[in-house]
């Protein structure tokens, strides 16, 4: 069976931030960035030009991600939340090639990556699908006190 992909609709906000609430409580602690991004993903990312996806596995929502544009041309994948019960479907995988796909359709030459050494899966993953570790710059790493990896893809 494989997941099929839809489109963020309004009354699917409560699952993104149900989705990454949980894996950001799991490890790390809840930042004012990510209270304002994901209990209000309309205005702080929709609004602003960029993307949410969702992946349904069975009719059920289980994994979600954002496609944030940072500056011309890079787009930023964030928020990838998969629900615990749906681990090691490759989910993840999907969502992130579908990113890929989204932000050429924008027309982005990079998509970035912004996340923390301790999430040792998500990091194989990326290297494992072509992205390249960047240096941080100061202003990166002010975002979220748990970033300490940045990642770049040509596109």
């Amino acid at each position: 069976m494989t997941a099929t992909i839809i489109p963020f609709m309004p009354e699917h906000a409560p699952i993104f931030d149900r989705l990454n609430r949980a894996w950001i409580e799991e490890l790390f602690v809840i930042e004012p960035s990510d209270d304002k991004v994901l209990l209000n993903p309309q205005h702080h990312i929709i609004d602003t030009g960029g993307e949410i996806w969702f992946a349904a596995w069975e009719g059920e929502i289980v994994a979600t991600y954002a496609l944030m544009p940072e500056s011309l041309g890079i787009y930023e994948f964030a928020k990838l939340g998969v629900d615990k019960n749906a681990r090691g479907r490759g989910l993840a995988r999907t969502l992130l090639r579908h990113s890929k796909e989204r932000a050429r359709a924008n027309g982005a030459h990079t998509l970035r990556i912004l996340t923390n050494s301790q999430l040792v899966a998500a990091n194989t993953l990326y290297r494992s699908e072509g992205f390249i570790e960047v240096p941080l710059s100061d202003e990166q790493r002010a975002r979220y006190d748990r970033v300490d990896i940045l990642y770049d893809f040509a596109l």
